[in-house]
């Protein structure tokens, strides 16, 4: 062979063995890891189907008291402990350090929040990068980025992009008990919201559960809405996508003429039923002061509440 053709024939050869490296043809050890994740995370959705749903709530903390004693108070309301806790970042996550100091092993339902300018430039990512690989590997994180955007006025397509971006980071953490989770409100899923929840959804690669804040709308025509008929739009959506579902926030005030409280008890239990028997993944109860009165105050409401999540 002529010393002309053999170089040729060396850089033919190097082409074809570059082109088969890249199309999987020939694997290497460096693809085995990358698979060993891909079954992990698939065996990881499976069981979060499989679970029970974990039911919980919001901790706010009365003046003059601490996160942690706020905490160790609800959860002492509840029989002791809680199946998840509702955390809001204003902006970054705490970290870890304070996180668990704070809940303990309970699984969070966690929101942050930054602009998705300041996210697409990378302004967060070593910050985001060492949240997710410090995250807790023995139990669930339902993380999220910018709950209920739509009254926000966010930029949709930069929303999206955002996301993306935020969760090949989380990837890199190769974490199968970390969850993007995407909380929309429960009124874009309604026609007559003028809304498209697509807008807001960064694609099937990116998002492993379907969130939503679903109170009781029938609060202003002093009734409990049928749980069914508020959450049965929800388990449409995620079905459609083959995606688990969680209900990030409900509640609901007591309707005038509930005087005994016993309609918001068997309203709470109905909720939780309905969530457990279609596959719902969380379902934290927005327990609060913030904008209605949704405190569960009274004794059968409470009794209720504690009695699901002790059933989880």
């Amino acid at each position: 062979m002529r010393y002309s053709n053999l170089r040729a024939w060396t850089r033919s050869l190097a082409l074809i063995l570059t082109v088969a490296v890249a199309a999987g043809t020939i694997t290497g050890a460096s693809s085995a890891p990358a698979a060993q994740q891909g079954k992990a995370a698939a065996a990881e959705r499976a069981n979060l189907r499989g679970t029970g749903p974990q039911f919980g709530g919001t901790i706010f903390e009365r003046p003059g008291e601490s996160y942690r004693e706020a905490y160790k108070r609800v959860t002492r309301a509840y029989g002791g402990s809680i199946g998840a806790v509702r955390m809001f970042f204003p902006r970054m996550p705490q970290s870890w350090s304070s996180i668990t100091q704070k809940v303990d092993n309970t699984p969070i339902v966690a929101s942050f929040k930054a602009g998705p300018r300041s996210v697409l430039a990378g302004h967060h990512d070593a910050e985001l990068r060492k949240w997710f690989s410090d995250a807790p590997t023995n139990r669930r994180t339902f993380w999220n980025y910018w709950h209920e955007p739509e009254d926000d006025s966010v930029h949709r397509a930069s929303y999206r992009q955002a996301w993306r971006h935020i969760n090949r980071l989380a990837v890199r953490a190769s974490n199968p008990k970390l969850k993007a989770t995407l909380i929309l409100m429960c009124w874009t899923l309604s026609p007559n919201s003028g809304r498209k929840w697509r807008h807001y959804y960064p694609g099937h690669r990116v998002i492993d559960v379907m969130g939503f804040d679903c109170y009781n709308t029938g609060r202003k025509q002093g009734v409990y809405r049928d749980p069914a008929k508020i959450l049965r739009p929800v388990v449409r959506v995620a079905r459609s996508l083959g995606k688990p579902w969680g209900i990030a926030e409900f509640g609901s005030t007591i309707v005038r003429s509930d005087g005994g409280r016993p309609g918001r008890a068997a309203w709470l239990r109905r909720y939780a039923r309905y969530v457990r028997n279609h596959g719902g993944a969380f379902a934290t109860y927005f327990d609060s002061h913030v904008g209605f009165d949704y405190r569960l105050r009274d004794g059968a409401s409470r009794r209720a509440w504690r009695a699901v999540v002790q059933a989880r």
